[in-house]
């Protein structure tokens, strides 16, 4: 993504550490060891930050996973065999650019019915070419992605209808080709499918981007939020009752892959974290040392708490 105003008096406020998975601007000697070590796969009807760590941590371990390589098509397998093992119908929908690379967006739903779900989850699943074959995109790419598999595992527990009134949608080509993204290099997967269904878009979209790295401060872009939209954040904030230093607003706008679909009408929600901070964002520190499970659990009780809240405005 690109900050389209670098305001960022809103976003200078002190660190804050989540449950022992260290500072993020403190320099590291050595590795330390995986967290994956001390995790299990849990099978209870809360969200699980284990679960979603360990999914990130499936996903990098694939290395490196722009569009149109092998490694993002064994995402594709990873996420696809996830998802049904939830109970969730898939379609990849492919689709070919001028430069001839072939990119899939990856959608999921739950039940039997045809209609276009009112609530679309969306995020990226690839990661920046050009930077170094080391990068895998822990946190920016696959926290993302992570969250929605656990998402996708809980949601139908905590409710069949809130399930069958949501689409998952995981985008491919939000990253640019170009070392700086434009509005004609970026957000293709978005913009393909914002045109492909033009006349049949959501009411409300929720986009994550960067949602499981340790200390992270999500500040939501104030112009691209609308006020129904602003007032449902800051609803669920409160209910949770989640400090303002990591649930935050931020006064300018985002290129990211809500963009096309404001651009198109649709109320949505960028839940993004501020990826200025720590010198890691699109380098080969975003990796799997960067990811704390209980930032992703906290992602994850949001998304279920603004799920609630927007599937009851639908049901009126």
């Amino acid at each position: 993504m690109r900050r389209c105003d670098m305001t960022r008096a809103l976003l200078l406020l002190p660190a804050l550490l989540l449950c022992g998975c260290g500072e993020d601007s403190a320099p590291s000697q050595s590795t330390p060891p995986p967290i994956s070590k001390n995790l299990q796969w849990e099978h209870g009807a809360e969200f699980s930050g284990a679960n979603a760590y360990l999914h990130c941590e499936a996903l990098c371990k694939l290395g490196p996973r722009p569009s149109g390589s092998p490694a993002y098509a064994a995402q594709v397998q990873y996420l696809t065999a996830q998802l049904q093992k939830a109970g969730w119908q898939v379609t990849p929908r492919s689709f070919k650019l001028t430069n001839g690379v072939r990119m899939t967006n990856l959608h999921a739903t739950y039940g039997n019915a045809t209609a276009t779900r009112p609530i679309i989850v969306t995020c990226h699943i690839d990661t920046k070419i050009g930077i170094s074959p080391q990068f895998i995109g822990a946190d920016d790419g696959a926290s993302a992605a992570a969250a929605m598999l656990e998402l996708a595992r809980v949601l139908p527990g905590v409710s069949a209808a809130q399930a069958q009134a949501v689409e998952l949608i995981f985008f491919d080509g939000e990253e640019s080709f170009a070392p700086r993204m434009t509005e004609r290099d970026g957000l293709y997967g978005s913009r393909y499918e914002v045109m492909r269904r033009a006349h049949d878009l959501p009411r409300y979209q929720i986009n994550l981007d960067m949602v499981g790295g340790r200390n992270k401060r999500i500040a939501i872009p104030l112009p691209d939020t609308s006020e129904d939209m602003l007032a449902e954040y800051e609803k669920a904030i409160d209910t949770l009752q989640l400090p303002e230093r990591r649930w935050n607003i931020h006064p300018g706008s985002y290129f990211d892959d809500h963009t096309p679909f404001v651009q198109a009408g649709v109320d949505s929600l960028n839940l993004i974290c501020d990826f200025t901070r720590g010198g890691w964002w699109h380098t080969v520190k975003d990796d799997m040392s960067r990811i704390c499970p209980d930032s992703l659990a906290e992602t994850g009780r949001v998304v279920l708490q603004l799920l609630s809240q927007l599937s009851s405005k639908i049901d009126r």
